[in-house]
């Protein structure tokens, strides 16, 4: 079986949903061909579409945003969609992300995904919601299954048999084996640090435009 990667996230480079990738892939290593595929923006490629239509599985990466997905996805599967009588029926699964210590905030996002599958004649095959998104890429140099990404390794893992099987589920959740203070804590120190970084001020936070 080929399987198709689908990194959505709108950031070109050290992303969480690469990171998720990664750890996708030494779960699969030597047991199925993946292709990865980057859809970071509105349009799609003949090079993208091409691969698509190899593949039997298509496995969407992306980011939480506002509840939904990213709005340069939404016209990509409007592209896809069009294209339905051509790409043919694939399997669809889906792993969002979010930066809320809970990957059950990823729920309605994962039924946009779910719904729209469902519209383009595919195959739902089931959705992971990921919580601690935030800590994701400073995880990359751990071994697979190592705490505290060992819980989401597990699901990458259930993920990859389910695929594999041809078989769907419905939503699974995992997060980072942290406790939620310590996240959080993390989480304030890394946007304090961007703020600095940016030659801001913690008070900056909660400036309005100006007129």
């Amino acid at each position: 079986m080929k399987i198709a990667l689908i990194n959505a996230s709108p950031k070109c480079k050290e992303s969480a949903s690469g990171a998720l990738i990664a750890d996708f892939l030494a779960c699969a290593y030597e047991k199925c061909d993946c292709a990865e595929i980057k859809m970071n923006r509105s349009k799609l490629t003949d090079d993208v579409i091409d691969v698509l239509k190899e593949c039997e599985a298509w496995v969407f990466f992306y980011p939480l945003y506002v509840d939904g997905v990213p709005g340069h996805i939404l016209s990509c599967l409007k592209t896809l969609e069009s294209m339905k009588k051509e790409m043919g029926e694939k399997y669809i699964y889906a792993v969002s992300n979010c930066g809320f210590y809970d990957g059950r905030q990823c729920e309605h996002s994962l039924d946009i995904i779910k719904h729209w599958s469902r519209r383009a004649c595919h195959v739902w095959g089931g959705g992971i919601g990921i919580g601690g998104g935030g800590a994701l890429t400073a995880l990359l140099h751990l071994k697979p299954g190592a705490k505290p990404k060992s819980k989401i390794d597990k699901s990458l893992n259930f993920l990859l048999e389910k695929i594999l099987e041809e078989n769907s589920f419905e939503k699974i959740y995992a997060n980072v084996s942290l406790p939620r203070a310590i996240y959080k804590m993390a989480a304030e120190h890394g946007w304090g640090r961007s703020l600095a970084n940016n030659g801001k001020k913690k008070s900056d936070i909660s400036a309005t435009p100006e007129k």
